[in-house]
């Protein structure tokens, strides 16, 4: 009976990800979405096999502007609060988990000296097997290498190198990680 009811729970999660992306993003059906999705702009959405949303608590928004996409492997899972905003690219690999309130741009939507121009956007790429905290801030033009770890409430202005830990305003590597097989 536990079984049964594990698994039209998970089927009304699978449902409920077709029913609020139908026709916003490229989502196979083994999506799941727990709680709700903001999905806005007219950019390109693209979700791997396997990728769990949870917007129960407050929902999860992904912006993607005219020219825009936003890329999410397989496996992934993105906490309820984030923010991902895409004028260019940002592209999440597999296998990576994505704390609370966590917040993705590759603009900074304004320039510093001239407020009302656009700076030109800088791709964000974090790699596969990343575990980021909440309240993590990732600004434009940052790569995450794969198995890296960032620290909640961390600030990523630079590239974090793979295999280690980084944290901090703004984040820098406190270890390297050694590899267990």
């Amino acid at each position: 009976m536990a079984s049964l009811v594990s698994m039209l729970v998970d089927f009304s999660h699978v449902m409920n990800a077709q029913l609020r992306l139908l026709g916003k993003a490229k989502a196979p059906l083994s999506v799941r979405l727990r709680g709700r999705v903001r999905l806005s702009g007219s950019g390109e959405i693209v979700l791997g096999e396997g990728v769990s949303l949870n917007g129960t608590v407050v929902p999860i928004e992904l912006v993607t502007y005219e020219s825009g996409r936003i890329e999410i492997g397989k496996h992934t899972f993105i906490n309820y609060g984030s923010s991902i905003a895409a004028r260019a690219s940002v592209k999440i690999g597999a296998y990576c988990h994505l704390g609370h309130y966590m917040f993705v741009m590759d603009n900074n939507q304004h320039d510093v000296v001239r407020h009302w121009e656009l700076p030109p956007s800088e791709p964000v790429v974090i790699e596969d097997n990343v575990w980021i905290g909440s309240k993590v801030v990732i600004l434009p033009g940052v790569r995450i290498g794969s198995r890296a770890v960032i620290g909640a409430g961390s600030i990523v202005t630079k590239d974090i190198p793979p295999r280690c830990v980084a944290a901090g305003n703004p984040a820098r590597v406190l270890r390297h990680l050694t590899e267990i097989d």
